[in-house]
C-alpha cells in the first residue's frame, strides 16, 4: 500500500464513480479498479460496492478506511513540507509559469518583493495560456504554476500540490447599451440565445462556461474568440456578452461596459501548484511567503544586495 494508493481511494470515495475518478488521476479505468481490489486484497476488507453502475456504494470498513487514509495523506504532505528545509536546494533559480493574470492579482508583484529580500536568488515568471503552462510544468521545464482551479485539474494530483492563493468571481460583462445591463443579477437561461465572446479553450475561463450551461442542459454560443481582454470588452454590443473573472478584468473596464453577477455565483480558486516531492527550500520559503502575504501579514525584509 502506498500514498499513492491512499489518494487514489480517496479520489474514488469524493468522486463516487471509478470512471470519473480515473479521469481526475490521469489512470485507465481498469488500472484504477485493478488499484482498488489490490488495497481490499490486502487489506482483507471490502471498501466499496460497485453494483450500482451509476454510483458505488462505500462499506462501512470504506468509510473507516477514507477517514484513516485522508487523515494519513494530510499528514504525509506536512511532513513533506516541514522536512523540505533539510534538503539541499539545488538551484538558486526558479521558473514559474502563469496564466495572464499575475499583475492584476498583484502576484507578480509579491514574488518580486520575495526576489528582492533574497541574495543570489533569480525568480522568472512566465505568463502563457493555461493548457501551456500545465504543459510545460508535467515536462518539468517549470519548477511551479499559477493556474485556476479548473487547470489544476488536468495535472496528476499523486504527482503534484496546490497552495490556493486567492478566489475571485466569474462575471458577466455587457455593453452599457444591452438590454440586460440594467439588471444587478443575471439568470443563465437569459443568456441562452446570446452570442458570447470568451477566452479560448485552455483559459480557465471557456471551462466553467461550458460547465455552468450544461449543467442547466444550455449550449453557450461562442461566436468570438480571443487570449486578450481588452480585445473581448471591445467585441461587446447589443447582442453579445463576455464571462470574465472580476479581479482580472477590472483594470480593463471602461464606461462602456458593466459587469453584472450570475444568479448562481461561480467562484473559482487561484492556485500555486508544484511538484508533490520537490525538495526545493526556496520554493518552499516562496510558497510560505506568499501564503503569509495573502493574509496580509508583513514579512520580516532581509534585503538583497
Amino acid at each position: 500500500m502506498t500514498i499513492n494508493d491512499l489518494q487514489a481511494f480517496v479520489m474514488v470515495y469524493d468522486l463516487r464513480h471509478i470512471s470519473n475518478a480515473a479521469v481526475e488521476l490521469h489512470l485507465s479505468q481498469s488500472e484504477l479498479s485493478k488499484r482498488m481490489r489490490a488495497l481490499e486484497n490486502e487489506l482483507n476488507l471490502q471498501l466499496i460496492d460497485t453494483h450500482n453502475k451509476r454510483r458505488l456504494q462505500i462499506t462501512p470498513a470504506g468509510e473507516t478506511f477514507y477517514h484513516h487514509a485522508h487523515k494519513i495523506i494530510r499528514d504525509y504532505e506536512n511532513m513533506m513540507h516541514d522536512l523540505a528545509p533539510n534538503r539541499p536546494t539545488i538551484s538558486k533559480n526558479l521558473v514559474i509559469g502563469s496564466i495572464p493574470v499575475s499583475g492584476q492579482y498583484n502576484i507578480a508583484k509579491k514574488i518580486a518583493a520575495f526576489d528582492n529580500q533574497h541574495a543570489d536568488v533569480e525568480i522568472k515568471i512566465i505568463e502563457d495560456e493555461g493548457d501551456q503552462v500545465v504543459k510545460r510544468l508535467s515536462a518539468g521545464e517549470l519548477q511551479a504554476a499559477i493556474i485556476r482551479d479548473t487547470q489544476t485539474h488536468q495535472l496528476q494530483p499523486t504527482d503534484f500540490q496546490k497552495q490556493p492563493l486567492l478566489t475571485d468571481e466569474l462575471k458577466i460583462i455587457l455593453s452599457r447599451d444591452h438590454p440586460l445591463a440594467n439588471r444587478a443579477v443575471i439568470r443563465l437561461q437569459d443568456l441562452a440565445k446570446q452570442k458570447i465572446a470568451t477566452l479560448p479553450p485552455g483559459s480557465g475561463v471557456y471551462e466553467p462556461i461550458n460547465d455552468l450551461f450544461g449543467r442547466q442542459g444550455l449550449t453557450p454560443n461562442f461566436f468570438f474568440e480571443s487570449t486578450h481582454i481588452e480585445t473581448l470588452l471591445g467585441m461587446l454590443d447589443d447582442s453579445n456578452v463576455t464571462f470574465l473573472f472580476k479581479q482580472s478584468v477590472l483594470p480593463f473596464m471602461t464606461e462602456h461596459v458593466v459587469m453584472r453577477s450570475l444568479a448562481v455565483p461561480l467562484i473559482s480558486q487561484l492556485n500555486f501548484v508544484y511538484p508533490q516531492r520537490s525538495g526545493n527550500q526556496l520554493l518552499t520559503d516562496l510558497i510560505d511567503y506568499l501564503t503569509v502575504t495573502a493574509h496580509g501579514i508583513k514579512p520580516q525584509p532581509t534585503m538583497k544586495h
